[in-house]
């Protein structure tokens, strides 16, 4: 279960601010308007993430970023950020945390044909219900369960399962090396034309 998010008080906000104001993004939060929570992440001992919304604008604005409180990552899309963390705060995976950060890393790296969601439970998948029954059912059918496997000489662990990229079904397996960098193999398409009206990033699916 993921842990909550915790919401600084309005004297530790404007000193994250304070601390950010050096930064291009943050010219865009007030400090009177501008909620800043964090949560921890199981695979890293110092930094946390931290997310910042602005409740001034329409829809509002949200940041998030990596940091240990003096070092503030932002969280742009690539996976530069989340490696860069690495370095700075050497991750620790295990079997129990490896799955929880494949979940955060494609939460918040933008792949180049659109989101991609690691499928727990094929039946919890937000929006479901918007494809016909065919579809749906094609979804359970196909849904390969994930397995998590550590060569221990290598250091490295294997998650097999299935994937949502780009409007297809997709089972694979997913190297992660001891420092926290991804490589796909045996890659075969499940299922494809499988095109959802939006995707909502729900607590069912990733870290927010």
């Amino acid at each position: 279960m993921q842990q909550a998010w915790t919401r600084f008080s309005r004297e530790q906000a404007h000193e994250v601010l304070g601390k950010l104001a050096g930064q291009r993004d943050a010219v865009v939060f007030s400090k009177d308007v501008t909620e800043v929570t964090w949560r921890a992440l199981p695979f890293y001992t110092n930094y946390k993430i931290y997310r910042l919304v602005n409740y001034a604008t329409m829809p509002t604005f949200t940041m998030s970023y990596l940091s240990n409180g003096d070092d503030f990552i932002p969280l742009d899309g690539t996976a530069a950020p989340i490696y860069t963390t690495s370095e700075r705060d050497p991750i620790r995976l295990n079997e129990m945390n490896v799955v929880p950060y494949l979940e955060f890393f494609f939460k918040k790296v933008q792949g180049s044909e659109g989101d991609v969601f690691l499928i727990k439970d094929p039946k919890r998948m937000p929006a479901l219900d918007s494809l016909s029954p065919d579809q749906q059912l094609a979804i359970v059918n196909n849904f390969k369960a994930l397995k998590v496997s550590h060569d221990a000489a290598a250091g490295f662990y294997r998650v097999s399962g299935t994937l949502y990229y780009g409007g297809s079904l997709i089972s694979a397996v997913i190297q992660v090396t001891p420092d926290g960098k991804l490589g796909f193999e045996e890659q075969s398409l499940l299922l494809s034309g499988i095109h959802f009206p939006y995707m909502p990033h729900t607590s069912q699916w990733l870290e927010g």
